[in-house]
């Protein structure tokens, strides 16, 4: 189909709001489109710069909008029962309960409550996750410790009370 540049459809809107005599035939002949069609360009380059949407826009887009509103339901039908976790999540999920005390094992069992088993990254695998975490925030640690050293006035009741040695339990070897 061929179609005019924008530049066209405004030199056609141009000749027709100019009210020129003849200016019409003549930017049909430049253009090479016919009169009507420098006509119609101009009615549609009008009603975009007033914010009005032309009838066929208006169709197109509520087509569109169905196919959009298809394409949504069919996906909510196909995700239906399960959860979208990408491995970013997976990840930031294994860091911070691995922080909290849970075990890689744990964690695992977790993933897989929450994930396909096909899915369930291996215990390896988180194991590597948490040791890279561990690596970036000792990065972050080495920098804002000696910046706030001087701002710590007290450190843990243990050592405070015990002069820094701490005690261990008579069944558990000194570190």
């Amino acid at each position: 189909m061929f179609k005019l540049s924008p530049r066209v459809w405004i030199l056609n809107a141009a000749a027709v709001l100019s009210g020129q005599h003849g200016a019409v035939t003549q930017q049909a002949e430049l253009a090479g489109c016919s009169r009507e069609t420098v006509y119609e360009h101009s009615r549609k380059v009008e009603q975009r710069l007033k914010g009005e949407p032309t009838p066929e826009d208006v169709v197109e887009l509520r087509e569109e909008n169905q196919r959009l509103r298809k394409r949504i339901a069919e996906l909510k039908r196909e995700t239906q029962g399960r959860i979208l976790f990408d491995k970013a999540k997976q990840r930031q999920l294994t860091t911070a309960a691995f922080a909290m005390g849970v075990s890689l094992r744990q964690v695992e069992d977790l993933l897989g409550v929450l994930l396909a088993p096909e899915q369930v990254p291996d215990h390896s695998t988180l194991g590597r996750w948490v040791q890279d975490a561990a690596r970036q925030a000792g990065q972050v640690l080495k920098a804002l410790d000696p910046a706030c050293a001087t701002q710590i006035q007290t450190l843990a009741v243990d050592e405070i009370f015990f002069g820094g040695d701490r005690p261990w339990s008579g069944s558990s070897r000194r570190a």
